[in-house]
């Protein structure tokens, strides 16, 4: 990129180091023809309907003109078309395809990938236009539609609004996440110009390359619904967890691929129950400012969201919820562990003195098992089967397949509703557990999840499943849920009777083990 702009200036040309280049350089002068023609469309007598769906959502003009928005021709093969026009300036048919601007169909013609949509260009940081995000303005198709990936185009590594917002980034010292465009657009308006968005995925490492260039902190702004982040919550989880088996010597270069990578700091803000960034700063002007001053550390946040995650009424909930919390704050600086551990024990209702102990004997442990995988070369053994697994598989194929049928069959997902998304030991498929919830098709939970988790949904989706009658299906379902729920709860009675991890001693152990084993006579008692 450097040698390209050097060549420019200097009114030489330079031969392509590789086709990839040239294909991407053209993906971005095809792309900047389409977004002039949409914010021409947009502007004319066909754009009354966008006009007013933006002036509802609070845009002026001079903010639509700033991010270039444009609406996209209904027609998608006429002379109105994005086609028709970008040809006539001679523009191939192939360029548009490559540029994910159109689709061939089977035996037709090729057709707008865009129609009917207001569009939003979305920009590298250098400015160039990468692709686009289109949102339907009736009710037909789904809501929100990307560019499909490219050689230019990758939501993982592009933050939208960041080539407008990289100069108040650097004089703030501070990035401020969010996930839509509108509320991008809306920050800009109100003068917050250090906001920028991660279209909907959780924030990626190559985001916060970008990021940690511009400003030391970055706020990523949450909404208050469990779901919405439970993707962040497992890349900041993977992020501190994975931390803790690094070296001190890596420490201080490099800890984790987000909470701390060249000591950046990322605080999380978590927006008011029911609103959303567009709303509050329409509304309540200056509500914005203080819910970004009210963020916490990420290491922090995490541990409040515990009572969330398990159930802190019992001791057994509070040893789960201890034991994962011993890789999060063993991974933090040192400086800030005792500082997490006054908050973990606030979170738990416990005292600090009877916490120290266990989370330091977890600590020792955990650090033996990760040197003894490193003496022998090998990953960390499986989960062990049970008697509770499917016959003949290990404990994790229970959970693929448990997840397989609810990703299929959304007709059974009722069916999970009080199932703990802990009852499934991989990151990837609690996030999935928790989504399809609210996904009519798997289209639906696709575009819902990070993109790090789609290759497991894939792999889920794909699965074969024996076909089978409703009451077939129902039956087996429950079967599993009963099973994945005993499973669990038997580790944790396991953990209680031998003593390890015990949170709290004398009665306090008897209570745990008490309060386990009557969820274990419900579940059973559920089941007949």
């Amino acid at each position: 990129e450097a040698l390209r702009s050097l060549a420019a200036r200097a009114g030489v040309s330079l031969a392509p180091s590789s086709p990839a280049k040239t294909r991407s350089a053209t993906i971005h002068e095809v792309s900047e023809a389409a977004a002039a023609f949409y914010q021409e469309l947009l502007y004319s007598a066909q754009g009354g309907a966008a006009r007013d769906y933006l002036k509802s959502r609070g845009l002026d003009k001079d903010t639509a003109v700033r991010f270039r928005l444009g609406l996209s021709p209904a027609d998608g093969t006429g002379a109105g078309s994005l086609g028709a026009r970008l040809m006539a300036q001679g523009y191939t048919t192939e360029q548009l395809v490559e540029a994910g601007l159109a689709r061939r169909s089977e035996g037709g013609p090729a057709r707008d990938f865009f129609r009917g949509r207001l569009m939003f260009p979305i920009a590298d940081r250098r400015g160039r236009i990468a692709g686009f995000g289109a949102r339907a303005l009736g009710d037909s198709g789904p809501k929100y539609i990307n560019t499909p990936a490219s050689e230019a185009f990758d939501k993982g590594r592009i933050l939208y609004g960041l080539d407008l917002a990289s100069e108040t980034v650097r004089a703030r010292g501070q990035a401020v996440v969010v996930e839509g465009y509108m509320d991008v657009i809306a920050a800009h308006q109100h003068g917050h110009g250090n906001v920028v968005a991660s279209m909907g995925t959780a924030l990626t490492d190559a985001q916060m390359v970008q990021l940690r260039s511009l400003a030391p902190s970055v706020v990523l702004a949450l909404d208050a619904d469990a779901a919405g982040r439970e993707a962040t919550l497992r890349r900041l989880e993977e992020a501190l967890v994975a931390a803790a088996d690094r070296s001190s010597a890596a420490f201080s270069r490099r800890v984790g691929p987000i909470m701390h990578r060249d000591h950046i700091e990322l605080r999380i803000a978590l927006l008011p129950e029911g609103s959303d960034p567009d709303e509050l700063m329409r509304t309540s002007p200056g509500a914005w400012d203080e819910v970004v001053a009210a963020s916490v550390p990420g290491a922090e946040f995490l541990i409040g969201s515990l009572a969330g995650r398990f159930d802190l009424s019992t001791g057994a909930g509070k040893t789960e919820a201890t034991r994962w919390a011993a890789g999060l704050i063993y991974a933090s600086n040192p400086f800030d562990q005792e500082r997490y551990h006054g908050h973990l024990a606030r979170t738990l209702g416990v005292s600090p003195a009877a916490l120290g102990p266990i989370l330091r004997d977890l600590g020792k442990r955990s650090a033996a098992r990760r040197r003894a995988d490193r003496a022998d070369g090998a990953a960390p053994p499986a989960p062990e089967a049970t008697a509770g697994d499917l016959p003949g598989d290990p404990a994790r194929k229970l959970e693929e397949h448990a997840l397989a049928m609810l990703i299929q069959r959304p007709e059974l997902r009722a069916m999970a509703s009080a199932t703990e998304p802990e009852c499934f030991a991989r990151s990837e498929d609690r996030e999935i557990f928790t989504r399809c919830h609210e996904a009519a098709t798997i289209e639906d939970l696709r575009s819902e999840l990070d993109p790090s988790v789609h290759d497991r949904l894939a792999e889920l989706s794909a699965r074969d499943l024996e076909p089978a009658m409703i009451g077939e299906s129902e039956a087996a379902m429950e079967q599993m849920l009963y099973r994945l729920q005993e499973r669990r709860l038997r580790r944790l009675q396991d953990d209680l009777i031998s003593g390890r991890d015990p949170l709290d001693a004398g009665d306090g152990l008897e209570v745990a083990i008490v309060g386990v084993n009557r969820r274990l006579r419900e579940i059973h008692a559920r089941r007949g």
